[in-house]
């Protein structure tokens, strides 16, 4: 998303608008190719940086801000937080709509985004306790789901089963 004109600098600098005052710290990553001063300067409790992998970040977070791509969704429900999204294209716009569904969040779209919506959008996600209840329940049912070594037997059964020319089923 950095690198469209349209979302980048303004949604950033909505988005930031939205949650610069508010009491938390906040971390936007704006890709390995922009610079973060094209933001420029931030209070102290705003850090504006190139790239954080998520698996260092997320953990020590208590709410996602995110346009709504599959990874970033599955790596935050995968620990239990609670979503605000701000769809722009492709599948964003399912993704995000599927997790209001089930509870896990809040969807601003491009008509709605304003630094007063992002900051209601949050406080509300934040202060209802219902969105991340939902968001822990779907964090239990992914570490209830088989692991990779599931998919691997299965993967084998396929293969010996085809090589046989047998039909195959996988259960």
């Amino acid at each position: 998303a950095p690198n469209l004109p349209p979302i980048f600098p303004s949604v950033y600098r909505t988005i930031l608008g939205g949650l610069r005052d508010e009491p938390g710290t906040v971390v936007l990553t704006v890709g390995r190719k922009r610079d973060p001063q094209e933001l420029g300067p931030q209070p102290a409790n705003v850090h504006v940086e190139r790239y954080i992998p998520q698996s260092l970040l997320l953990p020590h977070v208590d709410v996602v801000v995110t346009h709504g791509g599959h990874n970033t969704i599955l790596a935050a429900l995968n620990l239990g937080l609670p979503l605000v999204f701000t769809p722009f294209f492709a599948d964003q716009f399912p993704n995000a709509k599927r997790c209001v569904e089930l509870g896990v969040g809040q969807i601003l779209g491009k008509d709605e985004l304003s630094p007063e919506n992002v900051q209601r959008a949050v406080r509300e996600v934040l202060r209802d306790k219902r969105y991340r209840e939902n968001a822990k329940r779907i964090q239990a049912e992914i570490e209830e789901l088989p692991g990779l070594g599931q998919g691997v037997k299965l993967l084998e059964a396929l293969v010996l089963e085809h090589q046989g020319n047998k039909p195959y089923v996988l259960s």
